[in-house]
C-alpha cells in the first residue's frame, strides 16, 4: 500500500513538472533571428522586415528600427570618386555616434557603450570591409558579433575597434593626424600609425599634387591629409 502510495505521489510531481515546463515554453516569447548577408559577411539578428539596403556598389545599409539594430558596411576595394559622398558619409556617422562612449568588455568582444542614450556601438574592419554595427540591447550586440562569418573570398585580416579608445574625441580626424606612434622618430610623420591603430599606408588611395611642394593624400574613408612631399609633414588634414 505505502509502495502504491509512493508511485503516486512521483507520478503527481513529475505531472507537476510537465505542465510547469510547458507553460514557461508556452507563455516565454523565444526570440527568433535571422541571417543577414552584407558583401561576404553574414551575421544573425533579430527576426524584422528590413532589408539591406545596398546604397552603391560599395555602401550598404541595414536599419531595423523595430529591433532598434543599424548595420553599415563600406567597402573601399576598388573606390571611385562616386564613392566619396558615401565615404564622407560613413565616417561621419562613424564619428557622431562614438562621441562620449565607453568600452564594454563582453564575453568574447570589445564594444562601446554611451550611456546618455543607451547606445551600443562596435567597428571593425575585414581588410576592405569597414563595417558599424549599432544597437540598443547589449544582448543583440553580443548576439551578432558572436555569429559574424567570413565566406571564403573576404579573408579574416580584422582590425577590431578601431575608435574604442575615442571616447573623448570629436572625430576621428584628430586621431588620424596624431603622431603618436612608437615607431622610430625618424619615420615620416604621414606614415606613422596612429594611437588607435589606424594604418595610414593601408588605406590610402591616391594623391594630387597641390603646388609649393605638397600633395593632398586621400583615403578609403573619404578622410585626408595635405602633406609635404619631402618630409612627409602633415600640414591639415579633414573629410571632403
Amino acid at each position: 500500500m505505502r509502495t502504491k502510495n509512493l508511485l503516486i505521489i512521483v507520478l503527481i510531481i513529475l505531472a507537476v513538472i510537465g505542465v510547469a515546463v510547458g507553460a514557461y515554453f508556452m507563455l516565454t516569447p523565444q526570440t527568433e533571428y535571422k541571417n543577414v548577408t552584407i558583401d561576404g559577411l553574414t551575421f544573425e539578428v533579430k527576426n524584422g522586415s528590413a532589408n539591406v539596403t545596398n546604397v552603391t556598389a560599395n555602401y550598404y545599409i541595414y536599419n531595423d528600427t523595430e529591433n532598434n539594430i543599424t548595420v553599415l558596411l563600406f567597402d573601399s576595394e576598388g573606390m571611385g570618386l562616386n564613392d566619396f559622398d558615401e565615404a564622407t558619409q560613413f565616417a561621419a556617422v562613424r564619428d557622431a555616434l562614438q562621441m562620449n562612449n565607453q568600452a564594454q568588455n563582453g564575453t568574447n568582444y570589445t564594444y562601446n557603450y554611451t550611456q546618455t542614450v543607451n547606445r551600443y556601438t562596435y567597428l571593425t574592419n575585414y581588410t576592405h570591409k569597414n563595417l558599424f554595427v549599432i544597437t540598443q540591447d547589449k544582448g543583440d550586440m553580443e548576439h551578432i558579433l558572436s555569429t559574424i562569418k567570413l565566406d571564403a573570398n573576404t579573408g579574416n585580416n580584422t582590425t577590431e575597434n578601431q575608435t574604442n579608445n575615442t571616447t573623448t574625441q570629436s572625430s576621428s580626424g584628430s586621431q588620424k593626424s596624431s603622431s603618436g606612434s612608437q615607431k622610430s622618430s625618424s619615420q615620416r610623420e604621414e606614415d606613422k600609425i596612429t594611437q588607435d591603430g589606424w594604418n595610414p599606408k593601408e588605406h590610402e588611395t591616391s594623391r594630387e599634387d597641390m603646388g609649393d611642394g605638397y600633395e593632398k593624400v586621400h583615403y578609403d574613408d573619404g578622410y585626408f591629409r595635405v602633406v609635404h612631399k619631402k618630409s612627409g609633414k602633415i600640414e591639415t588634414y579633414g573629410y571632403g
